[in-house]
């Protein structure tokens, strides 16, 4: 399964072994985790019944040191193993991801930055706690799980995930999660006033897209600059929020910035944050660069084979979530890059023992010279058509 991947987990595996062991007790913590990242780097494997086809073949039980691993088996550990033990792992695994690709212009921010969003899942009708809606024209009753994700966008690595079902509200499940020294940057599902101000009250800050009907009372306008203007910035103000003072929960002055959309020339982004001292284009810079952790749920929804869960328990979800997570970040640390595509399929095969390890990186870091000679082409095609 690629022997170099399992050293990068043995001694956080040896301590799952360890964990709650019981006398009578066949199957482990650890063998369930490999399990899981064989069928992770084989997303043919998409049920139980075909991981335990897998480990039917002797020679495939042989080369992982691996007992049987029965259907029924998959599914009990599932329920009984908490998922949260796996964190430290993850832990483990972000630390050592050392990407450091990215906008120049964000060197500047000491606080970690992170983009937070949610995303939903679809599971089966019949999961009664991930029941999210039922439509009554017609008459389907909708199964969803929700994904909560803090992604680093300076590291290019998942920060934080959690998962709820599909009516969990997204603000909550951050102000769970809120930590000091942080930089949220949020869209408009996170306006909630109170979460703003316990965002400030922990010393981290924050970057929100406002809704149409948020209520801004201007105090200040602040000049704009050459550079703001041709990024795109049409005003930059300092705020109170809230309809009266004495009912919102942020207290002190905020700072709004309005940007263009150029497909959307009468609908500008308006842009909260707390930061009153950066340029106002870097507030742009910083508000684009939320998309990563949309581009990092559509590559999970991709490739992590979450059309199907092996699981119908919320533990057994969430387990399956933390191993996409660890596979994503061995995939990261071999690499030394965001994972793409083409990086899931070389390693799949490397994984599959049907070619080693170092001619997969090889191949890796020549497809992606390639994409980013592609990238740099097409830039400069686009900034000769905009000057011309």
């Amino acid at each position: 399964m690629g022997r170099r991947f399992i050293r990068l987990l043995e001694g956080q595996l040896h301590h799952l072994r360890e964990h709650a062991n019981h006398g009578n007790r066949c199957f482990f913590y650890d063998q369930l985790v490999v399990a899981h990242l064989l069928a992770f780097f084989n997303p043919i494997l998409a049920g139980l019944r075909k991981i335990e086809d897998v480990f039917d073949v002797p020679a495939v039980r042989k080369r992982l040191k691996m007992p049987r691993v029965p259907k029924s088996t998959l599914a009990d550990a599932q329920r009984l193993f908490d998922p949260e033990l796996l964190l430290p792992l993850f832990e483990s695994l972000k630390e050592r991801a050392d990407i450091q690709e990215h906008d120049p212009r964000l060197d500047g921010l000491t606080n970690k930055l992170l983009a937070v969003d949610g995303s939903f899942l679809a599971v089966a009708a019949r999961i009664a706690w991930a029941i999210y809606n039922h439509s009554a024209k017609n008459n389907v009753t909708q199964g969803n799980v929700r994904v909560h994700m803090h992604f680093d966008i300076l590291r290019g690595v998942p920060e934080h995930a959690t998962l709820t079902g599909g009516q969990a509200s997204e603000a909550e499940q951050l102000r769970q999660a809120l930590r000091s020294d942080c930089f949220y940057v949020m869209d408009r599902g996170f306006q909630p006033y109170q979460l703003l101000a316990d965002i400030i009250g922990l010393g981290s800050d924050f970057l929100v897209r406002l809704r149409k009907s948020a209520r801004c009372e201007s105090i200040e306008t602040r000049p704009l600059t050459a550079a703001d203007r041709a990024a795109g910035v049409l005003g930059d103000t300092r705020v109170r929020v809230g309809w009266r003072e004495a009912h919102t929960a942020v207290k002190q002055p905020l700072r709004l910035v309005q940007i263009a959309q150029p497909d959307q020339p009468d609908q500008p982004l308006r842009l909260l944050t707390n930061r009153l001292d950066l340029p106002a284009e870097t507030i742009g810079v910083i508000y684009r660069h939320r998309w990563q952790v949309e581009l990092f749920f559509r590559w999970l929804k991709c490739m992590a084979n979450f059309k199907h869960f092996y699981s119908e328990s919320p533990q057994g979800m969430t387990l399956q979530i933390y191993i996409a997570l660890i596979g994503t970040l061995l995939i990261a640390i071999e690499t030394g890059a965001r994972p793409s595509s083409y990086d899931f399929a070389l390693m799949s095969l490397a994984a599959s023992g049907l070619a080693p390890l170092d001619q997969i990186l090889t191949q890796a870091a020549k497809r992606r010279a390639e994409r980013r000679r592609a990238a740099e082409r097409q830039r400069a095609r686009r900034a000769q058509k905009n000057s011309g």
